[in-house]
């Protein structure tokens, strides 16, 4: 459904800074991935230096997107993208180490 996605116009969606309420200079709109799934934008404010992330879709309806205000950097987002998924397991093994209160003590183990 992407295929229609028009990402120029659509970034137009990104117009001003949810912490300041100042316009975006579109020039401080990056593109960090575009795929089937959607395009996902990085913003700056100039203003404050706020950092907003987004992720736009286009569905039949039309372009549904979701945002969140980070402190990440855009490499840093790229980063954490890149890594391997959380499986059921992991989530379990976590479950675990809390429930016997061993959480911190494993996480001091990899520091």
């Amino acid at each position: 459904m992407v295929e229609n996605f028009n990402s120029s116009l659509n970034l137009r969606l990104i117009r001003k800074c949810p912490v300041c309420n100042t316009a975006y200079q579109q020039s401080m709109i990056q593109v960090l991935d575009e795929s089937e799934f959607g395009v996902l934008t990085y913003a700056t404010c100039n203003r404050c230096g706020a950092n907003l992330l987004a992720k736009f879709a286009s569905l039949p309806q039309g372009v549904v997107g979701n945002a969140i205000l980070t402190d990440l950097k855009p490499q840093e987002v790229m980063d954490f993208a890149s890594n391997d998924s959380v499986s059921d397991n992991d989530v379990l093994d976590i479950q675990y180490m809390i429930s016997k209160k061993e959480l911190v003590s494993n996480l001091k183990k990899l520091i």
